[in-house]
């Protein structure tokens, strides 16, 4: 029996279980994570069951003190209040995992962004999660988040774990406390990214946009280390797609000390490590102007989303308006790709290296083709660029580019099944596709522009995304028994998952890390094991940390590599951010987005990537 079909007898059994009485006394929530979303279904996949490629066990709980069998919930908008400043709510979507304890075990995931994420774990007090006024718990069109759990797999919540969400627990109003942050970023690199964009637009020791201009009481990228709610806190930054309410918040927050705001100090932590992720570039062709759009390099794409260029004249193709879709400016997916191929962290000479897809934004909230206009000379400003909130809507952007602004247009995000599930469904599939990066495919080994068979056993042709939903348009059917996504052994042909990532040749990635303390950290780390076995054996998301094995054997190595850490300082280049750098081991500490890629284990520090090449310089601390 295939995977899918498997599961689907199991939640299927589970859902009716769902509807029978359950008594539970009270529970013990094991780890409330919020933070990034390459990650967030396959940690619900690992908590929830035991993956087993041969015979698998979906249900039976994927974390060993649990008592099988697992349930699991899911709906599209879940709070995440700041327990600081309480006037202010991020949502996301959320899973809920609960054993069959008589007092059940819980596990919490709330999908927003890395600068939520972390801002909401150092926080003091910290964020907490809890259902909208209002909120129903009955199975409904807001359920089944997770594309790979199928169509009717959500059980109805226990009384004793929906209360947990919706009434006063010790000292907060309602809901539970934030435990963990999930961060495709360091918290390092996180902290400069809200100091960043909380602060004055303009230059202050580096470019124009050392500040992005979300807060005037703070000179450019500068760290408060006391604020007030009010001073604080920035402008939210708001979404560009039509329609949408969408914000992110900027609220000051620190690594180590004292908390900004209230004063009491900031926890502890430690950066564990779950994975690594290639960002990829994202682009529509139904509206005919990126047709044949198969790689882009740092310039082009520097062109188009600083607002140089906003024309597929960029790429080398015909002269026509496109959009870029940019994320906001706390998110590890931009943060991420403005290191790695935008704006390189580089102290030298007062300057960095590219051109920052902030450029000329200065605060303008919110960001679209109208309120900040693309000097585009080909074609009278006709492109133009958007703000997306989230990967979800970053994702819908693209999709919906076309019916929403007329002309094609391209974004970016960490790839996973899940972020790509929209634009990679059969119905829509050949409508979209994904970019080289500077000949270099982050997916798989060789990029494919044919209309024949895919170079690997489950790559899709003519640069189409491959899709959790359905099988590659031009793949054999019997790599995955008929359904997709499967083992990693049968969709690359070298057995191994995104090739070029692990062999250093693909340079835009993150890796994707668990941030916690005490006993949540222990949680997060035997979900962070189960899901690591889980994206080897069934939905390769990312390329896990650590090896896996089964048994005694070997079934993946884990990432050999790792990005140099370089301490990270403010947009004034006088203060530091976080400790001096280390690469590995319990004391790794520094930021390293954009830093060098090196082999496992290497000690060198304050190495950033240079350009686009493999070759690396080092970034001289301005002391």
């Amino acid at each position: 029996m295939s995977r899918s079909k498997s599961l689907f007898a199991v939640l299927a059994l589970t859902a009716i279980v769902g509807f029978c009485p359950q008594v539970y006394a009270a529970p013990t929530v094991k780890v409330v994570f919020v933070g990034a979303s390459a990650v967030w279904q396959t940690l619900a996949l690992g908590t929830f069951g035991v993956p087993n490629s041969t015979t698998p066990t979906e249900g039976a709980c994927g974390v060993s003190s649990a008592t099988a069998p697992c349930y699991h919930w899911t709906t599209s908008s879940f709070n995440v209040i700041d327990g600081r400043v309480q006037t202010n709510t991020d949502t996301g979507a959320v899973w809920i995992v609960w054993d069959s304890h008589s007092d059940p075990y819980v596990w919490v995931f709330v999908k927003v962004d890395s600068g939520v994420g972390n801002r909401c774990y150092f926080g003091n007090p910290p964020c907490y999660v809890s259902a909208p006024s209002g909120f129903s718990w009955a199975i409904g069109s807001n359920n089944n988040q997770i594309t790979v759990w199928g169509a009717t797999d959500d059980t109805v919540p226990p009384t004793a774990v929906e209360d947990l969400f919706t009434q006063k627990n010790t000292d907060l109003p309602l809901g539970e406390k934030v435990t963990a942050s999930v961060s495709d970023e360091r918290p390092e690199d996180s902290l400069w990214a809200t100091c960043r964009s909380n602060s004055q637009s303009g230059k202050n020791g580096f470019d124009a946009t050392d500040g992005l201009g979300y807060n005037s009481n703070w000179t450019a990228g500068s760290c408060p280390t006391a604020a007030t709610v009010t001073t604080g806190t920035g402008n939210a930054v708001q979404s560009g797609y039509p329609g949408s309410t969408s914000t992110a918040n900027l609220i000051s927050w620190n690594i180590s000390g004292t908390d900004p705001i209230s004063g009491k100090a900031v926890p502890a932590f430690t950066a564990y490590s779950v994975g690594a992720a290639p960002v990829i570039f994202i682009y529509s062709h139904n509206g005919g102007q990126l047709t044949g759009l198969t790689n882009v390099t740092d310039a082009q794409v520097q062109q188009v989303f600083s607002g140089t260029l906003c024309d597929a004249s960029a790429f080398g193709l015909p002269a026509a308006g496109i959009e870029a879709y940019l994320r906001e400016p706390i998110s590890g997916t931009m943060n991420t790709t403005e290191a790695d191929v935008f704006r390189r962290p580089v102290i030298a000479l007062g300057s960095t290296i590219g051109s920052s897809q902030e450029l000329g934004v200065n605060g303008a909230n919110p960001l679209t083709r109208t309120s900040v206009a693309c000097p585009d000379s080909v074609n009278d400003g006709l492109g133009g660029r958007w703000r997306a909130i989230g990967t979800s809507e970053e994702a819908k952007s693209v999709l919906n580019g076309v019916s929403n602004n007329g002309q094609d247009g391209i974004g970016y995000t960490f790839f996973s099944y899940g972020n790509v599930s929209t634009l990679a469904k059969s119905s829509v599939q050949s409508e979209y596709g994904y970019a080289q990066l500077d000949g270099v495919d982050p997916i798989f080994q060789i990029y494919n522009t044919s209309t024949g068979a895919g170079y690997d056993p489950g790559q899709p042709a003519s640069g189409e995304l491959p899709g959790a939903q359905n099988l590659p348009s031009n793949s054999n059917t019997a790599i995955c028994n008929g359904a997709f996504p499967c083992p990693e052994s049968a969709i690359w042909a070298g057995g191994l998952s995104f090739p070029n990532l692990r062999n250093g040749s693909y340079r835009a990635w993150a890796l994707l890390r668990v941030v916690s303390t005490g006993t949540a950290l222990t949680a997060s780390e035997a979900v962070v094991t189960a899901s690591q076995s889980y994206v080897v054996s069934d939905v390769p998301d990312y390329v896990p940390a650590a090896a896996v094995k089964s048994g005694t054997t070997l079934l993946d190595p884990g990432l050999q590599l790792l990005r140099s850490h370089y301490q990270q300082v403010d947009g004034s280049g006088t203060v530091n951010i976080g400790k001096a750098p280390v690469n590995s081991g319990t004391s790794e500490a520094g930021g390293d987005m954009g830093g060098c890629i090196q082999a496992a284990g290497s000690s060198a520090t304050q190495l950033i990537q240079d350009a686009k090449d493999v070759q690396c310089d080092v970034r001289p601390n301005p002391f």
